[in-house]
């Protein structure tokens, strides 16, 4: 049985191993994760505890396989390839881990170490020394849902706590998505990065709620990144462990999430992290009500408020672009007898929609038929949409801050402080609120994303400016702005609301 995680691997140069498509070369030359940078870690030891700690053990036993799907290998003499479209003996590899959070990769036929740097990566030391040391970066989008597989539970935010909590039966609603903190900025000199950062020797990661604020070792939640809100990244068989400076690792096992100290992790300090697909709730133009689904019944647009209920989980199909809504209860909303919409457990052609938008709102369409409302909330399909009573808003509720990112890079502020990139390295976490009419304001700490003349973001206004987002695939969204234009992050990192129409608009994970 395997396990995998997607990680970069960060050298002591703050350069990231890079699978090179011609000739499928492998050099330690990139700047920033990007695709060519993404190493799947395909564990082939058991997943979970039992595995060593750091500095300790055998190591565990992997396949490197990179975005081209090759595998990794290594030959006695040293020399590193990653031609292999399948794993054989030279492709093994040994993760061992060490008390300052970084790895060392020694192929399990050699016994040698992989390391080296810019085109002259080799697998030849005998011993691991700072250039056979690897930093990894987890290649994930920051906002995750975190499972603990042997609790059975998700992590939550207790706001009137103040803690996290890992008592969830699913991840559901805002209070269940953790924003994955970190300092991967590579930043040139110490001076640098004492003057940017100067908790962080070496790289590590916190956890942040939907308020911005971060996870503690003591179980609290703060405001500001200090050395107790920063961990150390393990890796046992396809789940992580955060270690802070002290030895402590974050656990589950008592109410609320904080660190207690041990020699290594048992299996209440092992997490996995999983991707946080969107969840929505769906507002009536007409009425200003949210669309509710109970078990077995006719849904209805007539709930005033929004609960577990009245969210739905987003699915959709990348190859028809149809989506369907997946309620709390595990049910979907479908086409049922006599046209109405209903809720169903079968995931058959019935639970299938098309979006159509028009600026702010969406219909809905299944089939040849529109979803339209009755005066008294139910819902059903009718052969043509007429107006109001077929337009809805689709509410982004479990994005409490929205951290953007395209193959450019990051959506952050590089330069100046006060106007958006779409090429960073890091990010910057936007949180968003909703008009009355649907729109989405954008705001970083005290300021408005606003455009200026040439269309371009900037995050210096008092007021805020209306955008509208519209779902494109099953991770990705296209954000509009107040021109009608669309958002383009170019290469070189402009930014700017600059296309006409969707399809020539920039995908942005968030």
């Amino acid at each position: 049985m395997t396990f995998s995680l997607e990680f970069g691997l960060v050298n002591a140069a703050n350069r990231y191993l890079t699978a090179e498509p011609f000739r499928f070369q492998v050099a330690a030359t990139g700047k920033q994760l990007k695709p060519r940078q993404v190493w799947v870690l395909q564990f082939v030891t058991p997943q979970g505890a039992g595995a060593a700690g750091p500095g300790e053990g055998a190591g565990q036993k992997l396949h490197l396989i990179s975005a081209l799907k090759r595998y990794l290998a290594a030959d006695p003499n040293g020399k590193v390839t990653c031609d292999q479209d399948k794993p054989g003996s030279q492709t093994f590899f040994l993760l061992h881990q060490y008390p300052d959070g970084k790895v060392s990769l020694q192929n399990e036929q050699s016994k040698r170490y992989l390391g080296g740097a810019e085109e002259n990566v080799t697998c030849f030391a005998q011993a691991a020394t700072e250039t056979e040391k690897w930093t990894l970066h987890l290649a994930v989008h920051p906002n995750v849902a975190m499972y603990s597989p042997n609790r059975k539970r998700y992590v939550r935010c207790d706001e009137r706590g103040g803690m996290l909590r890992c008592d969830r039966d699913m991840p559901w609603g805002a209070e269940s998505v953790i924003t994955i903190y970190y300092d991967f900025k590579g930043l040139e000199s110490n001076a640098d990065r004492r003057q940017f950062s100067p908790y962080i020797p070496v790289k590590k990661y916190g956890l942040r709620n939907g308020t911005g604020k971060l996870l503690a070792s003591n179980g609290s939640l703060v405001p500001d990144v200090t050395p107790q809100t920063l961990y150390s990244l393990e890796v046992h068989g396809g789940l992580i462990a955060l270690r802070d400076d002290e030895g402590k690792y974050l656990t589950g096992r008592e109410g609320g999430v904080k660190t207690i100290k041990m020699d290594k992790p048992g299996r209440d300090e092992l997490f996995s992290v999983e991707s946080s697909p969107a969840q929505v709730s769906m507002r009536s133009s007409s009425t200003s009500k949210f669309i509710c689904c109970r078990p077995g019944a006719d849904l209805y647009a007539n709930a005033m408020a929004v609960g577990n209920t009245e969210i739905f989980q987003l699915l959709f199909d990348d190859t028809t672009k149809k989506v369907c809504f997946r309620s709390h209860c595990g049910a979907y909303m479908s086409l049922g007898p006599n046209d109405c919409i209903i809720s169903s457990t079968k995931q058959d052609k019935n639970v299938w929609f098309d979006l159509q938008y028009q600026d702010q709102k969406v219909s809905l369409r299944v089939g040849d038929k529109h979803v339209s409302m009755r005066p008294n909330g139910q819902l059903l399909a009718i052969p043509k949409a007429a107006g109001k009573s077929e337009d809805f808003l689709l509410v982004l509720v479990n994005r409490p801050l929205l951290v953007l990112h395209s193959d450019a890079g990051y959506v952050g502020l590089c330069s100046g402080m006060t106007k958006l990139e779409g090429n960073c390295v890091s990010y910057v976490a936007s949180s968003l609120s909703l008009t009355e009419e649907g729109y989405y304001n954008f705001q970083v700490g005290n300021k408005y994303w606003a455009l200026d003349k040439d269309g371009q973001i900037m995050v210096t206004s008092d007021h805020p400016s209306n955008f509208t987002i519209q779902f494109a695939s099953s991770s990705c969204l296209i954000i509009r702005a107040s021109n009608n234009k669309f958002f383009v992050a170019e290469q070189g990192g402009r930014l700017w609301a600059g296309a006409s129409d969707p399809s020539s608009a920039t995908l942005f994970h968030y």
